[in-house]
């Protein structure tokens, strides 16, 4: 009956690692747990509405002689499911429980009475199911490779098909009747016979299959990823607790970020369905990455100054004439180049109160000759210290930065009595107008936060702690889910 689909959504949810301290955290309380099992209701009952019954095939001593039975072309033709619960069990996993389950089939039967007359016939049936309890225990942990693994034994599950009544019609109704209630009996012993050992194979197998695929790597950029891989077994108490790698990598060159990852504090908050927190190692490492693969080299020239901004970049312009006048003489009428380039990966610092961050980098300044070669002006030492607004975007953690600070130090000239005070000023333009935006471009995209196939978050909540954000979120179906998703990616190409 496929009744692993009942699990995998709740699995979806999990993300081999040695970290000590997981870098992202997820919680789903026993609302979301309720919601899980909604979910898991819906996808079974389409599931089962396409399930194929095997033929079954029987005999029966009668007074008369001995019957032997056929049923075949078996299917659903109604199913229910009035009460289904999702339930943690304390250090081994989840228990999925249901009660008062009904179901109807149809089918069609034919029999032959072996006696001194032989007698054979055939026609339909229809059997009603009732009142029937299922439960099954999953042992979820971890591999090696961070994934869940999942696995139920014959002690796990426990199955009663309650009461069956089968209803036959067409051949002669006087000679069905004398066993119509042993095919409903040996139907009833078949169910329960064989329902937790198709359960428990399908959890071992299908369901198993399913979660050895789950993508626990999701993309940020075309050269970086992040990865959500379990570093511990879940912790199972009235909620289920994920712990998670939470790292930024290069993709195809996982190198560990050399940084401490901050602790995330105990908290019970059960508020909503799901709850997560990321810490600030998860931006850091991002940075480190950036830093590495080359994201924060920008170069200026002319033609990528916006044309509002009125500002050229020409040494003989008054601009530049007035903030370092020995240029105009030396090179006369010709045209800057500035590489910007970060020296160090950016920082960022979360704490009740804000979110700070830290970018530090040089500037390179050229002049564009006339044989287009570029003859070397200085370099200067940048300092940016900025502060960052938090939201969502869809199913994505999205940040805006805005100007604090900057800071200028001279490091290297090739022009004599060079003065960088008139500098300093027109440096927080600069700032504002390429080095903020690349970071705000990185930030509209924002970092995935994890979720599942058609549900997408809910009226999200977000608090700041030492080092950590919190994430609080309710679900929602979402058929549009996929349309958003391919949305997503393509975005994260563009970048």
């Amino acid at each position: 009956m496929a009744m692993h689909h009942l699990f995998i959504v709740i699995i979806l949810f999990l993300g081999s690692s040695l970290a000590v301290k997981p870098g992202f955290q997820a919680r789903i309380t026993p609302t979301g747990l309720r919601f899980l099992s909604d979910v898991g209701v819906r996808k079974l009952k389409e599931e089962i509405s396409k399930a194929t019954i095997p033929d079954q095939s029987g005999s029966a001593d009668v007074v008369i002689g001995t019957i032997r039975y056929s049923l075949t072309n078996i299917h659903v033709t109604r199913f229910h499911i009035p009460s289904a619960s999702i339930s943690t069990v304390t250090d081994v996993g989840l228990k999925v429980s249901t009660s008062g389950l009904s179901t109807s089939l149809h089918g069609d039967w034919r029999y032959k009475l072996d006696s001194i007359i032989p007698i054979s016939d055939s026609g339909s049936f229809d059997v009603w199911i009732s009142d029937v309890t299922l439960y099954v225990t999953i042992e979820i942990g971890v591999d090696a490779t961070g994934r869940p693994t999942v696995y139920s034994s014959s002690h796990d599950c426990a199955f009663d098909a309650g009461s069956v009544d089968i209803t036959l019609h067409g051949g002669a109704s006087w000679l069905y009747n004398l066993f119509d209630s042993q095919i409903a009996d040996a139907i009833q012993d078949i169910l329960n016979d064989q329902v937790c050992k198709t359960v428990i194979n399908e959890v071992n197998t299908d369901l198993a299959k399913e979660i050895a695929n789950i993508q626990i790597v999701a993309s940020i950029t075309d050269k970086a990823e992040i990865d959500y891989s379990l570093v511990t077994s879940p912790i199972f108490d009235v909620t289920l607790t994920t712990s998670h790698k939470g790292e930024v990598y290069q993709k195809g060159k996982h190198t560990e970020a050399p940084y401490e990852i901050p602790t995330i504090p105990s908290d019970p908050d059960q508020s909503k369905m799901v709850i997560m927190w990321m810490t600030d190692y998860v931006a850091n490492s991002a940075g480190y990455v950036l830093q590495n693969t080359g994201f924060f080299q920008y170069i200026v020239t002319q033609d990528k100054v916006p044309p509002s901004s009125k500002i050229s970049l020409n040494t003989s312009e008054f601009a530049v004439e007035f903030l370092i006048p020995q240029l105009s003489k030396l090179y006369p009428d010709m045209m800057m180049q500035l590489n910007l380039n970060t020296t160090q990966p950016p920082s960022v610092s979360i704490t009740p109160d804000k979110v700070g961050a830290a970018v530090t980098g040089d500037v390179a300044a050229y002049v564009i000759q006339p044989n287009n070669t570029l003859a070397y002006l200085f370099t200067l030492e940048a300092t940016l210290k900025l502060s960052a607004k938090l939201g969502f975007k869809q199913s994505s953690l999205i940040w805006n930065s805005s100007y604090v600070s900057a800071d200028l130090r001279l490091l290297r000239t090739a022009i004599k009595d060079f003065k960088i005070d008139k500098l300093r000023m027109k440096f927080q333009f600069a700032c504002k107008m390429f080095i903020i935006p690349k970071i705000n471009e990185m930030g509209a995209t924002g970092v995935p936060v994890p979720s599942f196939d058609k549900y997408s978050l809910q009226n999200p909540e977000l608090t700041q702690g030492k080092g950590f954000v919190k994430i609080g979120t309710d679900m929602v179906y979402d058929p549009l889910w996929e349309t958003r998703a391919k949305s997503r990616r393509q975005q994260q190409k563009d970048v």
